[in-house]
Parts: structure tokens; sequence; C-alpha cells
């Protein structure tokens, strides 16, 4: 069984689209440290000067116009402390470079949410391919039992899903320490950045999974991308043309990407809208819930439990060609 896993390996990694993947995934995180070094960035001397001056502008507007303003608004009867103008500060027009707490975790939030889909691809198309190119039937031929394929194959694409996600993850930490002692930003949470780091891995192998089951189950690559883009399509309109509607939000612990989110931040909080009866007529509040990292966890382990097994029993029972 080791023997057929690392065949398995062998053939994954030697694969043409699984380099151009690692291409294209080099290049998107490196791109997108681009903007963490704008974020990073103290503003420029051009800056400070084009800020200084809205400054002095907004310090002469407040100076000319602050007594008659503060004089109407008491006049209109409205409460003292609500006609006060603050005096403008440079501070407010500067701006300060973007913590590099923010910085960095957005990079790798969004680095692990791009390497899940692209081993998504790689591990549907590892399957996909074979069936369209029949050479699932030559290897069924050397190897008969058809469950030493199966967990040999899902084996080699978990494996490779958690060793690019640990690789992609301390790449991106690592360039965002860098690039903060590059400005002088101050470096700090670096053991919550681990920890999502770590989790992160979850969500990559859980995608590469995924990906395998359904690329095995359609048979085609094209397939399992479609149902990838329909299900992208659906959490988009779920959290945005949908986003004031309350059962579209209420169903977000039963929502891939709301327990993909558990995993990443440890917990995944969102917003229901609900509606409440006022003096003023009716009102929209939104009440704040939680998904927990427990219940991502129980969510994907009985998912990928169910789905990993009915492919095992396709693959078992269902003729190759």
């Amino acid at each position: 069984m080791t023997r057929l896993i690392w065949a398995e390996i062998t053939r994954l990694l030697s694969r043409r689209l699984t380099g151009i993947a690692m291409i294209v995934i080099l290049l998107g995180v490196a791109g997108y440290q681009l903007v963490v070094n704008d974020a990073l960035s103290p503003p420029s001397s051009e800056e400070r000067a084009a800020a200084e001056s809205s400054y002095q502008q907004a310090h002469r507007d407040w100076a000319a116009g602050r007594e008659q303003y503060e004089k109407e608004c008491r006049d209109s009867g409205a409460p003292q402390d609500d006609c006060v103008i603050p005096e403008p500060t440079l501070a407010e027009f500067t701006g300060d470079s973007t913590p590099f707490k923010e910085a960095a975790s957005t990079a790798l939030k969004l680095s692990i949410v791009f390497v899940a889909l692209v081993t998504f691809t790689i591990a549907a198309s590892f399957i996909g391919a074979e069936y369209s190119s029949g050479s699932i039937i030559n290897w069924l031929t050397f190897v008969p039992r058809r469950s030493h394929v199966f967990w040999s194959k899902l084996l080699a694409v978990a494996w490779f899903a958690a060793i690019l996600g640990t690789l992609v993850a301390t790449l991106v930490v690592g360039a965002a320490l860098m690039l903060a002692q590059l400005h002088g930003s101050p470096v700090e949470a670096v053991p919550e950045l681990a920890g999502i780091a770590v989790r992160g891995i979850l969500p990559v192998v859980v995608l590469a999974v995924l990906g395998f089951c359904v690329g095995l189950l359609t048979r085609h690559t094209a397939g399992a991308l479609g149902i990838l883009l329909a299900a992208l399509v659906v959490c988009f309109v779920r959290i945005g043309a949908l986003s004031q509607q309350t059962w579209a939000q209420r169903i977000t612990p039963l929502t891939p990407e709301g327990n993909i989110a558990a995993l990443i931040d440890r917990g995944y909080t969102y917003a229901v809208p609900v509606e409440k009866v006022t003096r003023d007529g009716v009102a929209v509040e939104l009440v704040e819930s939680t998904v927990s990292l427990t219940h991502g966890l129980a969510y994907w382990s009985i998912i990928l439990t169910l789905v990993i097994m009915f492919s095992l029993l396709i693959f078992r029972h269902r003729d190759v060609v």
C-alpha cells in the first residue's frame, strides 16, 4: 500500500497541470505581497505634503465658519454638545500604515482560500483526466483491488494538499515579516497568525478531498469545476444580493463557506437582519451569531465521511469505461 501511495504521489507531481498550478499559486501569492507592501509602507513625502495642504485648508475653513455654524445650530434648538465642531487635526489627513496584524492576516486568509480552490482543481483533474483518457483502466489492470487504488489516490491528494498549504502559509507569513522589518512596522500577534496558518491547512485538504471525490463521481474535470463554480455563485448571491434576507443568513451554519471561515478564524461571526417594531416604525436590527470551530470541524467531518464513502462505493461497483 505504501509503494502504491508513493506511485500516486509521483504521478500527481509529474502532471503538467500540477506544475502550472504551482506557478499560478506562486505568482498569485507573490503578487499579493505587493498589496501587503503598500499597506505596511508609511506615507511618502508627496502624500505627506498633500495631506498637510488639505489639513491647512480644512483648518482655515473651520476657523472661518465655526462660530456662525455653532450659532445657527444653537438657534435651531439643538443640544449644545451637538453644535460643537471639533478642530481638525493633521492625523486625520495623513493616516497611518496598516497594522502588521491586519495586513498579514488578510494576506494569509486570502492565500488559504486561493490555494484551496486551486487544489480542488488539481485533485479533480487528477482523477478526471484518468477517466477521460482511459488510463484508469490500465491502472486497475495493474492493481485489481479497487479499494487500494481509491485510498492510495485519495491519500496522495490529501498529502499533496497538506504540504502545499503548509508551504504557502509559511511563505506568506515569512514575506509579511520581512516587509514589516523593511518598513519598520511593529510586529505583533505572531502566535495568532501561526494559529491561522495551521488551521488554514484544513480547508486546503478539505477542498482537495472534495475535488477528488467530485471528479471521480462526474468522471470529468469540467464537471467538477462546473459544480465548484455553481457553489461559488450560490455563495456570492447569499452573502451579496441576499445579505438582507433573514432566512439566507440564518442558514450560515449549514453552508460550506461559513464552516470554512470557522476553521480559518477559529469561529466565524455573522449578522442576521431581524425586523423589530419601534415607535418610528419597523427597524432592522443586526443580531450577531457565531459558527464555532467545533461546529466547523464536526460539519466537515460528517460531509467528508459521507462523500468519501459514497465515492468509494461508486468506484468499487461502477464500470470505469
